[in-house]
């Protein structure tokens, strides 16, 4: 997906090339879309889909809403517009690539950049409730951002998240453990499908396997090991109060089996039953992650995994129901 051409830039979109104090041999390529109030939205990729795939939802949002938000959008180290890699991969050459920086220095990396763009605007980060809009793995991202600097986010938009309860392989049954029963599989699912799903899911997806901008993911688990928790604080609630306003979007079921066709081992039918399930499940809980307030929870109809690809005009959509809620609570 990251061949897809490059969308053009959203009106009044400036481009930035920011450097942070902590890796200075390096810079991120930002795109900084200045606002009228005091609120940021933050996008955060995924592995599959660079920045600029979030463009065409923020040009439908601006063009719908005269008063919006800051908004900013970058591409990580080694990812997109950003051709400099981590600098910390230096730092530890020790380790392979791929097994260098992971979710937290990539956090604090974004906690930096926060606070420089809100320097910038002249707007203390303290002053400044954070939206994110995530997809896959950038969801993770936002929640351990949260954990790491409490009560800052005001607000989650998380489509299609990245499981992080499961290293992928585990999704399927296992045809060589105790006591499995052939017959329990569902129709149209074999022995043979299932050995090729683990197979294939794994060699793609397992925390271990590396990726073009050396994101090593090996820590996910353990560090967010179930979907429900931990309960986020919400912005400026450090003595309790209700959590950030969440929106967990899932794929349509459908699109994504038909997607899961060009994964090798997979089949429609082992989607159905074992992955979309899985996913749907693992939505549910995160849901949960807020306190004193319900999440809301809905399925991106004719998307699959790229939301924001498929479906620009229903994140459109979201982002401004959540910046209205949020803007209330912060007048």
């Amino acid at each position: 997906m990251s061949d897809l051409p490059q969308p053009p830039l959203p009106p009044g979109a400036e481009p930035l090339s920011v450097v942070l104090p902590h890796k200075p041999s390096a810079s991120l390529s930002c795109t900084l879309m200045k606002g009228t109030t005091n609120i940021l939205v933050v996008f955060l990729n995924g592995l599959g889909l660079p920045q600029s795939h979030w463009w065409p939802c923020i040009t439908r949002f601006l063009s719908q809403n005269k008063t919006h938000p800051s908004i900013l959008t970058y591409d990580r180290y080694g990812q997109g517009l950003t051709t400099d890699t981590d600098p910390q991969d230096e730092i530890e050459p020790n380790l392979p690539p791929g097994c260098r920086h992971d979710i937290i220095s990539i956090v604090k990396d974004l906690h930096v950049l926060i606070e420089r763009i809100s320097a910038d605007n002249k707007r203390p980060l303290l002053e400044t409730p954070l939206i994110f809009v995530a997809n896959s793995i950038g969801c993770p991202l936002a929640r351990y951002y949260c954990q790491a600097y409490p009560a800052t986010v005001a607000g989650l938009v998380l489509l299609d998240s990245y499981m992080t309860d499961t290293n992928f392989i585990d999704l399927y049954p296992d045809p060589d453990a105790p006591g499995f029963d052939e017959h329990s599989l569902p129709d149209g699912v074999t022995i043979k499908d299932i050995r090729a799903a683990r197979e294939g899911m794994g060699k793609l997806f397992h925390p271990s396997v590396t990726n073009k901008e050396g994101f090593w993911r090996g820590n996910i688990t353990s560090l967010l090991p179930h979907s429900y928790e931990p309960k986020l604080l919400g912005w400026k609630q450090e003595n309790g109060g209700p959590g950030p306003y969440v929106t967990v979007v899932g794929h349509d079921w459908d699109v994504f089996a038909e997607e899961s066709l060009r994964m090798k081992g997979m089949t429609r039918a082992v989607a159905m039953a074992y992955t979309n399930p899985a996913w749907g499940r693992y939505n549910e809980g995160l849901v949960k992650i807020t306190t004193g307030r319900k999440g809301r929870r809905l399925i991106a109809s004719d998307s699959g995994h790229f939301i924001q690809y498929m479906r620009p005009d229903l994140v459109a959509e979201l982002m401004e129901e959540i910046v209205r809620l949020v803007t209330g609570e912060t007048l």
